[in-house]
């Protein structure tokens, strides 16, 4: 079975998909050129009597979807956004000195409020998202130099 393509708008951003043969699973997902491995369950669909599973419109499980892994955040000071959400607080500005550990974002992703630290000691030298923003998961929010 050939893939299909498709172009689908979420909270206002465009994204370009590719379905893999979904006969069989894992069904391989592109989005955006960045390739996901699906799961799809037995229970979706037909597939025992030969029909072609139809997928559900709601989200598979966290565990049943392989992504490419960024970290929240590394040691070079790229303070990464560790889930997609919206900015609600944010503690910092450029020239700020920070602390490890330090609170710096607080972060709203399916109604709960996630604190996102600083991971080394050093000066905010970039701030890349303000209050209200929407973020992607891997998105930079902030830079802190060592120091």
């Amino acid at each position: 079975m050939a893939s299909k393509n498709y172009k689908i708008n979420i909270a206002g951003k465009t994204y370009d998909v590719e379905v893999g043969d979904i006969s069989k699973s894992p069904v391989e997902v592109s989005v955006d050129g960045t390739v996901y491995q699906v799961e799809i369950p037995e229970s979706v669909g037909g597939r025992a009597s030969g029909e072609q599973p139809t997928l559900a419109p709601k989200p598979l499980a966290a565990a049943a979807v392989s992504r490419p892994s960024i970290p929240d955040s590394l040691d070079d000071g790229v303070v990464r956004s560790p889930m997609p959400g919206r900015i609600l607080s944010v503690n910092i500005s450029v020239g700020d000195t920070v602390t490890k550990g330090q609170p710096i974002f607080i972060l709203e992703s399916m109604k709960m409020e996630n604190t996102i630290a600083s991971s080394i000691d050093g000066k905010v030298t970039s701030v890349h998202v303000a209050v209200s923003d929407s973020v992607q998961h891997g998105q930079t929010l902030a830079e802190i130099a060592k120091g």
